[in-house]
Protein backbone atom coordinates (compact mmCIF):
# COMPACT_ATOMS: atom_id res chain seq x y z
CA UNK A 1 0.00 0.00 0.00
CA UNK A 2 1.44 3.20 -0.88
CA UNK A 3 0.00 6.60 -0.69
CA UNK A 4 2.81 8.35 -2.04
CA UNK A 5 4.86 9.27 0.83
CA UNK A 6 7.46 5.93 1.21
CA UNK A 7 7.05 4.88 4.58
CA UNK A 8 10.06 2.71 5.44
CA UNK A 9 8.55 0.83 8.84
CA UNK A 10 5.08 0.26 6.64
CA UNK A 11 6.77 -0.98 3.64
CA UNK A 12 9.32 -2.84 6.16
CA UNK A 13 5.66 -4.58 7.70
CA UNK A 14 4.03 -4.96 4.65
CA UNK A 15 7.49 -7.39 3.09
CA UNK A 16 7.72 -9.17 6.41
CA UNK A 17 4.08 -9.63 6.14
CA UNK A 18 4.54 -11.02 2.56
CA UNK A 19 7.12 -13.23 3.94
CA UNK A 20 4.65 -14.53 6.44
CA UNK A 21 2.29 -15.19 4.38
CA UNK A 22 4.85 -16.82 1.37
CA UNK A 23 5.88 -19.29 4.66
CA UNK A 24 2.15 -20.33 5.95
CA UNK A 25 1.19 -21.08 2.10
CA UNK A 26 4.20 -23.13 1.62
CA UNK A 27 3.48 -24.84 5.21
CA UNK A 28 0.09 -25.47 3.80
CA UNK A 29 0.65 -26.80 0.78
CA UNK A 30 3.73 -28.55 2.43
CA UNK A 31 1.08 -30.40 5.24
CA UNK A 32 -1.51 -30.96 2.84
CA UNK A 33 1.03 -33.04 0.65
CA UNK A 34 2.01 -35.32 3.87
CA UNK A 35 -1.78 -35.76 4.41
CA UNK A 36 -2.13 -36.40 1.22
CA UNK A 37 0.74 -38.99 1.19
CA UNK A 38 -0.26 -40.16 4.55
CA UNK A 39 -3.80 -40.76 3.44
CA UNK A 40 -2.67 -42.72 0.40
CA UNK A 41 -0.40 -45.06 2.09
CA UNK A 42 -3.03 -45.92 4.73
CA UNK A 43 -5.79 -46.50 2.16
CA UNK A 44 -3.34 -49.22 0.34
CA UNK A 45 -2.43 -50.69 3.32
CA UNK A 46 -6.15 -50.91 4.32
CA UNK A 47 -6.83 -52.34 0.64
CA UNK A 48 -3.64 -55.11 0.85
CA UNK A 49 -4.90 -56.15 4.41
CA UNK A 50 -8.37 -56.84 2.97
CA UNK A 51 -7.32 -58.18 0.33
CA UNK A 52 -4.80 -60.88 2.18
CA UNK A 53 -7.84 -61.50 4.80
CA UNK A 54 -10.21 -62.17 1.87
CA UNK A 55 -7.08 -64.22 0.30
CA UNK A 56 -6.85 -66.64 3.57
CA UNK A 57 -10.23 -66.73 4.57
CA UNK A 58 -11.41 -68.30 1.40
CA UNK A 59 -8.38 -70.74 1.19
CA UNK A 60 -9.27 -71.97 4.83
CA UNK A 61 -12.94 -72.21 3.84
CA UNK A 62 -12.24 -73.81 0.48
CA UNK A 63 -12.44 -77.47 1.74
CA UNK A 64 -15.26 -76.88 4.30
CA UNK A 65 -17.50 -75.76 1.16
CA UNK A 66 -16.18 -78.28 -0.81
CA UNK A 67 -17.22 -81.32 1.32
CA UNK A 68 -20.65 -79.65 2.48
CA UNK A 69 -21.27 -79.71 -1.44
CA UNK A 70 -20.49 -83.12 -1.58
CA UNK A 71 -22.14 -84.37 1.06
CA UNK A 72 -25.42 -82.01 -0.42
CA UNK A 73 -24.57 -83.97 -3.50
CA UNK A 74 -24.28 -87.16 -1.91
CA UNK A 75 -27.55 -86.71 0.01
CA UNK A 76 -29.37 -85.32 -2.74
CA UNK A 77 -28.43 -88.49 -4.72
CA UNK A 78 -29.51 -91.13 -1.85
CA UNK A 79 -32.45 -89.23 0.29
CA UNK A 80 -35.04 -90.21 -2.47
CA UNK A 81 -34.31 -93.55 -1.86
CA UNK A 82 -34.12 -93.48 2.08
CA UNK A 83 -37.68 -90.64 1.99
CA UNK A 84 -39.71 -93.90 0.17
CA UNK A 85 -37.80 -96.52 2.18
CA UNK A 86 -39.21 -94.80 5.58
CA UNK A 87 -42.22 -94.77 3.62
CA UNK A 88 -42.82 -98.32 3.13
CA UNK A 89 -41.61 -99.43 6.21
CA UNK A 90 -44.19 -97.00 8.10
CA UNK A 91 -46.81 -97.90 6.42
CA UNK A 92 -45.64 -102.22 7.04
CA UNK A 93 -45.46 -101.45 10.65
CA UNK A 94 -49.12 -99.56 10.73
CA UNK A 95 -50.16 -102.79 8.79
CA UNK A 96 -48.82 -105.05 10.96
CA UNK A 97 -49.83 -103.00 14.29
CA UNK A 98 -53.66 -103.05 12.55
CA UNK A 99 -53.21 -106.83 11.68
CA UNK A 100 -52.17 -107.46 15.46
CA UNK A 101 -54.83 -105.16 17.53
CA UNK A 102 -57.22 -106.73 15.35
CA UNK A 103 -55.79 -110.31 16.35
CA UNK A 104 -56.26 -109.30 20.11
CA UNK A 105 -59.65 -107.78 19.88
CA UNK A 106 -60.90 -110.40 18.26
CA UNK A 107 -59.95 -113.02 20.80
CA UNK A 108 -60.79 -111.23 23.56
CA UNK A 109 -64.28 -110.52 22.22
CA UNK A 110 -64.67 -114.20 21.09
CA UNK A 111 -63.89 -115.11 24.77
CA UNK A 112 -65.85 -112.56 26.25
CA UNK A 113 -68.78 -114.55 24.11
CA UNK A 114 -67.71 -117.40 25.00
CA UNK A 115 -66.19 -118.80 21.81
CA UNK A 116 -62.98 -120.14 21.49
CA UNK A 117 -61.31 -120.42 17.93
CA UNK A 118 -58.66 -123.03 17.33
CA UNK A 119 -56.10 -123.08 14.30
CA UNK A 120 -55.15 -126.44 12.88
CA UNK A 121 -53.71 -127.28 9.92
CA UNK A 122 -55.65 -125.63 7.60
CA UNK A 123 -59.24 -124.99 8.69
CA UNK A 124 -60.55 -122.98 12.26
CA UNK A 125 -62.20 -124.71 14.71
CA UNK A 126 -65.05 -122.32 17.02
CA UNK A 127 -65.91 -124.25 20.12
CA UNK A 128 -68.66 -123.49 22.63
CA UNK A 129 -68.42 -123.01 26.10
CA UNK A 130 -71.79 -124.28 27.49
CA UNK A 131 -72.06 -122.14 30.52
CA UNK A 132 -71.72 -118.77 28.08
CA UNK A 133 -73.46 -120.51 24.74
CA UNK A 134 -76.47 -122.31 23.52
CA UNK A 135 -76.57 -123.87 19.41
CA UNK A 136 -79.88 -123.66 18.38
CA UNK A 137 -81.98 -123.39 15.19
CA UNK A 138 -83.27 -120.45 13.33
CA UNK A 139 -84.96 -119.35 10.89
CA UNK A 140 -83.42 -116.12 8.75
CA UNK A 141 -86.06 -115.55 5.68
CA UNK A 142 -87.60 -118.30 6.41
CA UNK A 143 -84.78 -120.66 5.93
CA UNK A 144 -83.30 -122.75 8.97
CA UNK A 145 -80.29 -121.73 10.05
CA UNK A 146 -77.83 -122.96 13.34
CA UNK A 147 -77.58 -119.81 15.61
CA UNK A 148 -75.47 -119.47 18.60
CA UNK A 149 -77.46 -117.73 21.49
CA UNK A 150 -75.27 -116.05 23.91
CA UNK A 151 -76.56 -116.05 27.81
CA UNK A 152 -76.36 -112.64 29.00
CA UNK A 153 -75.23 -112.69 32.99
Amino acid sequence: MNTGKPTRLSEKLNAELETIRKDYAASMASQLESFSCDLTVIASDARRIIESDTHHFLRENRSFFETRTEQIRRWLTISPWVISGLFVTGIALMMAASWFWTLVLTRAELSELGLTRIDQDERTLLTLDPDKTILSTCKLADKPVYCIQILEE
